[in-house]
């Protein structure tokens, strides 16, 4: 099973230098695909970004979040965060040499509880983490 980042997601969603690979790459994976609510508001908080710093018009904002609502229908579980998992999160950051950011460390939380084993993300600090506690690579 895989575990999808917001970094793939917005990839796939607006033109941005990794959107072939990350196109191809969805086109092809047959493999499972989770994720968790987290990814609803980071994704439309990277939108809102977008919009008001690099260009994005309103249309191409709206365009895009209806393409991840489709995106999400298409077959994305997306897991639900509980109190469990934001204290396995909070462990998480308690290793300096993970060096997590918080949103990154609920998404390897729900990886890790859903027993994933790939994590497909352009994040690299995110990757190196995940590598670490065992989650390998989806996207090479």
């Amino acid at each position: 099973m895989i575990y999808l980042d917001t970094s793939v997601v917005v990839a796939l969603l607006t033109p941005e230098a990794r959107s072939p690979k990350a196109l191809d790459w969805f086109e092809h994976c047959r493999a499972p695909m989770i994720s968790s609510d987290w990814l609803i508001t980071e994704t439309h908080s990277a939108l809102g970004i977008k919009q008001r710093h690099h260009g994005l018009s309103p249309e191409g904002r709206q365009a895009a979040g209806e393409q991840f609502e489709r995106l999400l229908q298409a077959g994305v579980e997306l897991r639900s965060l509980d109190r469990s998992r934001f204290r396995q999160a909070a462990e998480l950051l308690q290793d300096p040499a993970l060096g997590l950011r918080a949103g990154d460390a609920l998404h390897l939380a729900i990886a890790l509880h859903s027993r994933c084993t790939q994590l497909a993300s352009f994040d690299d600090r995110m990757q190196q983490a995940a590598a670490v506690l065992g989650l390998r690579p989806a996207l090479d």
